[in-house]
């Protein structure tokens, strides 16, 4: 057995962490060190090489040219790890209430209910119906229920016939989560099975949970 003398070793609060990316995963994890691993912030260092913070959640722009975002923010209450984080995080209005917190109350009184969730050409498509045929149907439940290894490397559309691309849920459901034809079925699988729940009320995002900030802050 090693002797070690307690004065040589570093206590957890001077130990430094250093995190490669700018985006949420690198502030999840500076964010934990700090609850869970009662590291000093100060020693916590995050690398990013582009010269905008946000990894894949970056944006840019201004009220009077307009914003560039790689994509929207919504949330859903099935976000536990996400809602788990807001709920230390204090709120930037005010810091005696967390994020969490912020977000439940925004929400009781703010409710997601869209009224024209497609529009074409300038005019509202009615969409509460699915535009599912009985194939489309049987196609759907059978690859929430094959197995990963057998869809392989497949796309979506190596599953689905040309019709299904026509109908109302491809066009909910790609343009919500960014799905191209071409992409794995393995992941259109997951993302079924993720957000089943919504299937109800896709065409007016009542699932979406909002947070009083916009889009771009």
């Amino acid at each position: 057995m090693h002797n070690f003398d307690k004065n040589t070793i570093n206590p957890i609060q001077n130990r430094k962490v250093y995190l490669v990316g700018g985006g949420i995963a690198s502030l999840a994890s500076a964010a934990y060190f700090i609850r869970d691993g009662h590291i000093n912030p100060e020693n916590i260092t995050l690398y990013e090489e582009l010269n905008i913070a946000g990894g894949s959640l970056d944006s840019s722009g201004s009220p009077k040219d307009g914003y560039i975002m790689r994509g929207g923010r919504m949330l859903n209450f099935s976000y536990l790890c996400t809602y788990d984080l807001f709920s230390f995080i204090p709120s930037l209005t005010n810091p005696a209430i967390s994020v969490l917190d912020e977000i439940n109350a925004f929400n009781k009184k703010i409710k997601s209910h869209s009224l024209a969730r497609v529009v074409e050409d300038g005019h509202k498509i009615i969409v509460s119906s699915m535009g599912f045929s009985n194939k489309d149907r049987l196609d759907l439940i059978e690859i929430m229920a094959i197995n990963e290894n057998y869809l392989g490397t497949k796309q979506i559309n190596d599953w689905f016939s040309s019709d299904f691309f026509k109908t109302n849920f491809w066009l909910m459901w790609s343009t919500m989560f960014a799905f191209q034809e071409w992409h794995s079925a393995v992941e259109f699988k997951r993302y079924l099975h993720r957000f089943i729940h919504e299937f109800k009320r896709i065409n007016t995002l009542a699932g979406v949970d909002r947070t009083p900030y916009n889009q771009f802050d």
